[in-house]
């Protein structure tokens, strides 16, 4: 596998900026950076970024696009270059995050996304309860602890369903990806809404693989449900 000529393929897709990347435990973490006026924005940029680097690595592939914003009529700072495994999630995981623009918050705006309080497990009673919150209020979901880390991941949907009545996910399936730091568990998720076939993947770094695994389901669902808590789903 040539790094360098898959460095190469990849900033020649439009908006391609730069693409940074990492190997460890027998997978290719890439990120790309891209953004600017060649942007072509939802163009399928991620699903194209994925599909080279799996034709250049013989491991599992995790993708990790991070969008550029202009600022006026000049480009802004470019992100700093962070490891990509931070994002990596498992094989053909497609991650994209795509920074809100600047504005000026008012008191009265709530914040849009919901914030994970807190992760409790209660082994005598074999449950796990996941709570959220966003604007003073409060959702808690639960499940079977006995079920691992994608147990936390149905507990978080079921709290999400407090905040929104139109979420088609379902959890699809939740693996650890790395355990190697004392104290320090990364986990990635995928969450299935059958009418549409879509995935929607997430990964984070937590504390336990249960605390890890929320993390990550609210990484998956954050910016879809940032949409509809604003009113501007479609």
């Amino acid at each position: 596998m040539n790094l360098d000529d898959l460095e190469l393929e990849l900033r020649k897709l439009p908006g391609v900026r730069a693409a940074g990347f990492s190997e460890r435990d027998d997978m290719l973490f890439v990120q790309v950076h891209a953004g600017g006026r060649d942007d072509p924005g939802d163009s399928g940029l991620a699903l194209q970024a994925s599909r080279i680097a799996a034709r250049h690595s013989e491991q599992p592939v995790a993708v990790e696009l991070v969008r550029w914003r202009e600022a006026g009529s000049g480009v802004s700072d470019a992100p700093s270059a962070a490891d990509p495994r931070a994002s990596g999630n498992g094989e053909g995981f497609v991650s994209i995050e795509e920074p809100a623009p600047s504005a000026v918050a008012t008191e009265a705006a709530p914040e849009p996304r919901l914030v994970l309080l807190a992760v409790l497990v209660f082994p005598e009673a074999d449950e796990v309860e996941v709570h959220l919150t966003r604007g003073g209020r409060r959702a808690i979901g639960r499940a079977s602890a006995s079920g691992g880390p994608v147990a936390a991941v149905h507990a978080t949907v079921e709290a999400v369903r407090g905040f929104s009545t139109l979420l088609p996910y379902a959890p699809a399936w939740a693996r650890t990806i790395e355990t190697s730091s004392p104290g320090r568990f990364l986990v990635a998720v995928a969450l299935y809404a059958p009418e549409t076939e879509a995935y929607r993947y997430g990964i984070a770094a937590g504390e336990s693989e249960i605390d890890a695994a929320a993390r990550a389901t609210l990484h998956a669902l954050n910016r879809i449900l940032a949409l509809e808590l604003q009113g501007t789903l479609t």
